[in-house]
């Protein structure tokens, strides 16, 4: 049920606390489904596939993963596996395309952890099933494409952002499919091209701050994004509809500050 790396371990050993795996990828294949992955102290752990339900969690060391081969880790796990990222540095050193890529799961949830430096997204939650992401007190940046990405197909996808900075993404936060709900609350979307995307999908964005953006918030392709006690500053478009999209406010948002603050489509009434 429970293994363990270190930066002094082998993969040799039988990832025991005192005879430790060297690598994720090593420590997994002994891992059975449902148990933890401990992390020692500070180390590459090096890139993993992910086939089961597992928790991967460091608390006070460095879990780095530096990609080496296209992507940091590869979720591709069972309809009823549960996957929980927990302390983690994923480094694509600008030259690798995805931190996190989900292809399938019952859900992964992600905390406390850095994903940085990629072509292409940070975090690319893309299930072929009905799923659900839950990311807290993370940090995506520098990636070129999304900081964090979540598309749906024909099956529901719920997702749940709490205390997420994206910042110097192409774009922060996106949300793609109509079967796509999610939740943005207490974020930071800051220095990219986009702040927080929609497109045909469902967004809300609760006391969070969007700033600094080239644009704000975007709802395209009758996407509906939701506003509500959030700022809205310094972006070149504050927030802006396009093509059947929707941006409702609850009136009660800060907007001002931008080259052009835009107009909400509507103001929702406060019950």
């Amino acid at each position: 049920m429970r293994t363990y790396v270190s930066g002094l371990g082998s993969d040799n050993n039988p990832c025991t606390v005192s005879s430790p795996c060297g690598t994720f990828q090593a420590a997994l294949a002994l891992t059975i489904a449902g148990g933890a992955i401990y992390v020692l102290d500070s180390a590459n752990y090096g890139p993993v596939t992910i086939n089961k339900a597992v928790t991967i969690t460091s608390e006070g060391a460095m879990a780095g993963v530096l990609a080496t081969s296209g992507v940091g880790m590869t979720i591709s796990a069972g309809a009823s596996d549960v996957i929980n990222l927990h302390g983690l540095d994923i480094d694509g050193a600008n030259s690798n395309s995805i931190g996190i890529q989900f292809n399938s799961g019952k859900s992964l949830t992600i905390q406390k952890s850095l994903v940085r430096n990629f072509t292409n997204s940070g975090i690319s939650f893309t299930p072929n099933a009905a799923s659900a992401l839950f990311v807290s007190d993370t940090v995506v940046t520098h990636n070129a494409q999304n900081g964090i990405l979540v598309v749906g197909g024909s099956s529901a996808v719920a997702g749940a952002l709490s205390r997420v900075t994206a910042s110097i993404n192409g774009v922060g936060i996106l949300a793609s499919g109509s079967s796509v709900s999610l939740a943005v609350t207490d974020a930071v979307a800051s220095s990219n091209n986009y702040g927080i995307g929609a497109s045909s999908s469902t967004v809300m964005v609760r006391n969070s701050t969007v700033s600094n953006n080239a644009v704000g918030i975007a709802a395209d392709q009758t996407a509906i994004v939701r506003v509500g006690q959030s700022t809205i500053t310094g972006n070149g478009t504050g927030w802006q509809a396009t093509n059947g999209g929707q941006v409702l406010s609850y009136g009660n948002n800060n907007v001002g500050g931008n080259t052009t603050d835009g107009t909400a489509t509507s103001t929702l009434a406060l019950e």
